[in-house]
């Protein structure tokens, strides 16, 4: 579980950076917010390596809270699509806030911010919340096809 102390400070680095849909935030206390954010990386990791990846990629700490949150709230596979868009948009705008255009670190924390949110979509299926009306849908059943509601 993550320190209140901690989410504080995500979250405010979220709002200096006008992250999308930092709105999400405000519908969980910070109690709540601690419990659901586990840091960067999927919960099956375990928590010794979820802290050294977190650790690794603590620019994404503001990103990660909201795609955290918004695969808590879960949706359809279009919602899954979308979260994990933005997770990667949340993290651009991080480390072009953080680095100049310049900096050889901007572009190597933009390509780990691409992989992160591909690896989100292309493994993060079991994490998400699906809410379809079909609790047996996920990605793997949808093959392509939009899911009602």
């Amino acid at each position: 579980m993550t320190t209140i102390e901690r989410i504080k400070q995500i979250i405010t680095i979220a709002r200096q950076n006008d992250l999308e849909k930092r709105e999400i935030i405000w519908s969980f206390d910070y109690d709540e917010l601690a419990k659901i954010y586990n840091g960067i990386g999927p919960d099956r990791f375990p928590d010794w390596l979820r802290a050294i990846v977190t650790e690794a990629n603590g620019l994404f700490e503001p990103a990660a809270l909201i795609h955290d949150l918004e695969y808590y709230i879960g949706g359809t596979k279009a919602d899954f699509t979308a979260a994990n868009d933005r997770f990667r948009r949340n993290c651009y705008t991080l480390v072009k806030s953080a680095y100049a255009w310049w900096s050889p670190m901007r572009y190597v924390l933009l390509n780990r911010a691409r992989r992160w949110a591909n690896y989100c979509e292309m493994f993060g299926a079991e994490n998400y919340h699906f809410k379809n009306g079909n609790e047996e849908e996920t990605c793997e059943s949808l093959n392509g096809k939009q899911p009602n509601g």
